[in-house]
């Protein structure tokens, strides 16, 4: 019985991501071509799925450079998110590859965070799924992030709050998520 439900669970995971896949599309983002909050809400966690090692540490990296206004930084790790991406499959694939194609090393910190939000919120989203105990990274959230309204970010090898959205201007708004 225990094995029909794991089955079946799967199964519905796996129809799931399909769809959600299929729905995304350029006429779903707004004018900046980054993802709307509407859209934003269907790509939500499919379930306790880990994320690749390096994908958790280039992101981590990524938000890193972005909370210290490093736009030279952030365009470093950018590539290495990418090809993480890339390497997935599933559930991470199926939510994480169309906001990674939005991620864009901008000519500015304000275009390279704008797409950065979304990205970063659904792949906290699956950090957060695990057991306290098991995450690879911390979560943290900041209430009034430019795109998402609640914005998170993953942070590996910084135990200390560091806002990617906002940078200076507001580098300890947020709060870690337990």
């Amino acid at each position: 019985m225990k094995a029909n439900l794991y089955f079946l669970f799967v199964v519905t995971i796996l129809i799931s991501a399909n769809l959600f896949a299929d729905e995304f599309s350029e006429a779903d983002t707004n004018k900046d071509g980054v993802v709307s909050k509407e859209e934003f809400a269907a790509y939500q966690n499919f379930g306790a799925v880990t994320l690749p090692p390096a994908l958790v540490q280039s992101l981590s990296d990524a938000a890193a450079a972005l909370a210290k206004d490093d736009l030279a930084g952030y365009k470093k790790h950018l590539p290495a998110i990418l090809e993480s991406v890339k390497q997935t499959t599933g559930a991470v694939r199926a939510t994480l590859l169309p906001l990674s194609e939005r991620l864009v090393p901008g000519s500015d910190l304000k275009t390279a965070r704008k797409p950065f939000e979304p990205f970063s919120n659904a792949a906290a989203n699956f950090v957060l799924a695990q057991p306290a105990a098991n995450r690879q990274a911390k979560v943290f959230q900041c209430p009034m992030s430019p795109v998402l309204t609640v914005g998170r970010w993953i942070q590996k090898d910084n135990p200390k709050l560091q806002n990617p959205f906002f940078g200076s201007q507001m580098l300890t708004c947020g709060s870690e998520l337990k």
